[in-house]
């Protein structure tokens, strides 16, 4: 195993298989997490992959068959004892992993009670994830709606730098794609933890932004 330093090209073939399954299953999904990212802001350094998917559980049978039992550890009753605890604190989260390469797959069922996630792939997009490999991801303003609520829920240090990451690597591109007030929206419609989430790494970029505006020669990209 390669542990936490598998090629991209590993990470970019399993990738490549998970997509391929759903595709050829006509599932909706939708890559988040450190890919997704990676898409939109500053790599951060980590090989497990997370999707969302709309996988019904009466075809989790039919989902795991395109997965060697030689290589992968992959078990379909977990899967579904798994997503039926969708609504718990675990989101219904089911792994596998990839013995050839160490490498783990986290899959989150789609929740139908949940406005932000069913918004969220309603307007995934297509793009390059990893070099040759296409598939559908977060919008960058889902992905933060997203990871604010991940950091809500426990305040991690990690998250918080990735919500941030995403937001000042918006303010550089010549036109940003997340709308602030957007980003307002939901973190009310969340609840005062996502709220509080958001106001902290709100006023975190607003002094980067603006440090970075006193900075002669610089440019904020606001």
């Amino acid at each position: 195993m390669c542990g936490r330093r598998c090629p991209v090209s590993d990470e970019a073939d399993l990738l490549s298989l998970v997509v391929a399954a759903l595709e050829a299953l006509g599932v909706p999904y939708m890559v988040g997490g450190s890919v997704a990212l990676a898409v939109w802001a500053q790599p951060r350094l980590t090989h497990d992959l997370d999707l969302v998917v709309d996988l019904p559980t009466e075809r989790v049978a039919e989902f795991c068959r395109y997965f060697s039992a030689d290589r992968f550890f992959i078990d379909p009753a977990a899967m579904r004892v798994a997503f039926a605890g969708r609504n718990s604190p675990s989101l219904g989260m089911y792994s596998f992993t990839d013995m050839e390469t160490g490498l783990k797959v986290d899959l989150f069922p789609l929740r139908r009670n949940d406005p932000a996630q069913q918004a969220a792939i309603s307007r995934r997009v297509d793009m390059e994830v990893l070099e040759g490999q296409h598939a559908t991801v977060y919008t960058p303003a889902d992905l933060l709606v997203q990871k604010l609520r991940w950091y809500a829920l426990g305040e991690s240090e990690r998250q918080f730098r990735d919500c941030l990451n995403l937001v000042l690597s918006d303010l550089r591109r010549p036109t940003p794609q997340i709308a602030w007030a957007e980003i307002d929206r939901w973190a009310v419609q969340l609840g005062p933890p996502v709220q509080r989430a958001w106001q902290t790494v709100r006023a975190a970029a607003e002094a980067a932004r603006d440090s970075a505006a006193d900075t002669p020669g610089s440019r904020s990209g606001a």
